[in-house]
């Protein structure tokens, strides 16, 4: 590959240069080149910058994958602005967090979407929102400037992408110089203090889609299916951003559907896949009741959770991928950090092993000695270059946590390194646990379980599932007197959280068990609630 753009606007100019009347974007509603997805990433930026947006500030997106996300994000960063996606699971009290802890200056919002009415929402945590020409004055989000929707025409007091970008069209402004080492984008991902917390990533992160093109083999015309929500670091890092870099075709997918899925991989030739386990299963189940052909695909990666050796085997043999790779990353090292070659052997894959993809170090470390380990020696994972985050937003407590002084992250997962190189990660230090590719993290969910009057405390732990690799199980703790069935915690969840969060099971308990310091026996509630389930599972005689 020739030398990188430094901006990820500069990545798109480029390749709208090289490629204008090639397909960027292919979404429900249209197709669009990357010459008029350029150009409407400038007109969408002079209108922004009319509404006061410049150089770091914040605009939050809570939109569905669809060209418009991409468009948004290019118009961003256009003005050295950064993006702050938000999960669209969320809801009303989550989404309310982002806003308000993100500063954002601007929010894009679908207007309606899934029988979810997403405006409907924002008037509740905006109560004062105001026309399309009458600034937001929010004493609950002092930062919050204007809220734009995505297709909305109903003209409920908002303007909408299509309303920005001609004006936008109507301006001739000149555009800021970009930073290529300030913030492109801020990632939340939830903290074990309960609260979620902003990954920051600068321009930099180009470095790295440009390391997991390469160990995927992704070249100028391939066609990626973009159905991992582009909120996550996933989307971004591994659909969305190498369709601008190098001149592909992203084909979004709204919300995930393995016949839909299937479908496109077939009509629109798809060459790069990717996803959790959950995501092959669905495919390998859909592909066995209807055939399609999908020899086109040409690399796979599968992580997020452990990869079974059938379900790896499967989704090579059945899918008629060339070449399934493992993968392992986080939120705070632009979503890969390891994969293993594309000429690998199944039996790799099926050992979830991957080896570093770029120029920065990983090395495994005694946790407690604080020093590196020798290949065969389980220990903490550790990163450090250009893939890791910046810091987490307004938050230096949180960074201290993970960051040592000389530059290392601290991934909180166990590994252990081969004698070739390869990377195996064997569990994790901390206490999440991912439910289809989605952590979960047990302090966010017992604080809002513990917002229920009946509940006096709760503790979440992971179990093992058989589709989603892992979900939660709850213990609750009631109140003196109260009486809890298992369907009301979940339906309370429900209303509060997003659906991957929401604890599958429930257990109601007296008391917990405690060690000789009073603190709550996590390993031992752990360990029960695996042998609970399997007692469940039993056939009864």
């Amino acid at each position: 590959m020739k030398q990188l753009p430094e901006t990820i606007g500069a990545a798109l100019r480029a390749t709208a240069n090289r490629y204008p009347d090639r397909t960027a974007v292919v979404s429900e509603q249209k197709r669009i080149t990357f010459k008029a997805l350029d150009q409407d990433a400038d007109s969408l930026a002079r209108a922004l910058q009319e509404l006061g947006v410049g150089p770091s500030d914040h605009v939050a997106i809570l939109m569905t994958n669809d060209l418009e996300w991409g468009l948004v994000w290019m118009a961003v960063v256009r003005l050295g602005a950064v993006l702050v996606p938000i999960n669209t699971r969320y809801r009303k009290e989550e989404v309310a967090y982002i806003l308000r802890q993100s500063d954002a200056k601007v929010l894009f919002t679908m207007d309606r979407y899934w029988n979810t009415d997403y405006l409907a929402m924002i008037r509740e945590i905006v109560p004062d929102l105001g026309g399309a020409d009458q600034p937001i004055h929010s004493s609950e989000l002092p930062a919050l400037r204007a809220v734009i929707a995505w297709r909305d025409q109903s003209n409920r007091g908002v303007e909408n992408i299509q309303d920005m970008l001609a004006r936008g069209r109507r301006l001739d402004t000149a555009l800021p110089s970009v930073d290529p080492a300030g913030g492109a984008i801020i990632v939340y991902t939830s903290g074990t203090t309960g609260f979620p917390k902003g990954a920051m990533h600068s321009h930099i992160i180009l470095q790295n889609v440009a390391n997991i093109a390469r160990a995927l083999r992704i070249e100028p015309g391939d066609a990626i299916l973009g159905h991992m929500p582009f909120y996550h670091v996933a989307g971004t890092c591994t659909e969305l951003l190498p369709t601008i870099l190098l001149g592909g075709t992203l084909v979004t997918m709204p919300q995930w559907k393995p016949d839909v899925a299937l479908d496109l991989i077939a009509a629109e030739r798809i060459a790069i896949f990717g996803g959790i386990p959950t995501h092959f299963i669905d495919c390998i189940d859909q592909i066995r009741r209807q055939p399609r052909d999908t020899s086109c695909l040409k690399s796979a990666w599968i992580g997020g959770a452990t990869v079974t050796p059938d379900v790896a085997r499967a989704a090579r043999d059945e899918l008629h991928i060339r070449s399934l790779q493992a993968v392992y990353g986080m939120t705070e090292t632009t979503s890969t950090t390891t994969l293993s070659d594309f000429d690998d052997p199944i039996e790799v894959v099926c050992e979830n092993k991957g080896k570093p993809i770029g120029d920065f170090e990983v090395v495994v470390f005694d946790p407690v000695q604080n020093v590196p380990v020798p290949a065969g020696a389980v220990g903490e994972v550790r990163v450090r270059g250009h893939l890791v985050m910046m810091g987490y937003y307004k938050n230096p407590e949180a960074t201290a946590e993970v960051m040592t002084p000389d530059g290392w992250f601290r991934t909180g997962d166990l590994g252990v390194f081969d004698e070739q190189g390869y990377l195996k990660i064997t569990g994790r230090l901390k206490e999440m646990f991912i439910v289809g590719g989605s952590n979960a993290y047990p302090a966010e969910i017992e604080r809002m379980l513990q917002t229920h009057p009946k509940i006096k405390q709760a503790v979440v732990v992971g179990v093992p599932d058989a589709r989603l690799g892992e979900v939660g199980l709850a213990y609750v703790q009631t109140e003196a007197g109260s009486e809890l069935t298992e369907r009301e915690v979940i339906d309370f969840c429900k209303s509060l959280m997003a659906d991957y969060k929401v604890p599958r099971h429930v257990r109601v308990v007296q008391v917990f068990p405690l060690t000789s310091t009073g603190k709550i026996q996590r390993g031992e509630l752990a360990k029960s609630a695996v042998q609970s389930l399997e007692r469940d599972r039993m056939p009864q005689r």
